[in-house]
């Protein structure tokens, strides 16, 4: 996987995402968010396995794919970038790690399988209503 995006964008989207993943956790892939690229954008899904969450931003995605990484890491890490950067993330070719690139800094993250992360399914619901805002 290889993607170049605005770091605000990044920076919104991982905001919204990294909350509901707890800091300590005793299944490592709850810890991670799920990056995976869509066309022109990045989905980041995370997961307490009671809340999911998932947002896209818009992205250019040079090479497709899809990994885990430790979401609050992530997050600290794009959030200390400078305002107006742009952000590079580029997964190695067996998938164990990913670098977050930027101007003159560069991370390399463990990755966990996009397998392992699980996946929160929807029961059927009997009653749907709906409220006006």
């Amino acid at each position: 996987m290889r993607v170049t995006l605005e770091r605000s964008n990044l920076l919104k989207s991982l905001n919204h995402v990294h909350r509901v993943v707890e800091r300590r956790n005793t299944i490592p892939i709850l810890s991670n968010v799920l990056l995976k690229t869509d066309g022109q954008s990045l989905e980041m899904k995370a997961t307490d396995l009671d809340l999911e969450i998932t947002e896209a931003t818009p992205a250019q995605v040079d090479q497709a794919g899809a990994t885990t990484v430790p979401a609050h890491l992530l997050y600290d890490i794009v959030r200390k970038l400078p305002d107006g950067s742009e952000v590079m993330l580029k997964t190695d070719e067996d998938g164990t790690s990913m670098s977050v690139m930027s101007g003159r800094s560069s991370f390399r993250l463990q990755c966990l399988p996009q397998s392992d992360f699980p996946e929160v399914t929807a029961g059927s619901f009997s009653h749907i209503f709906r409220v006006d805002s």
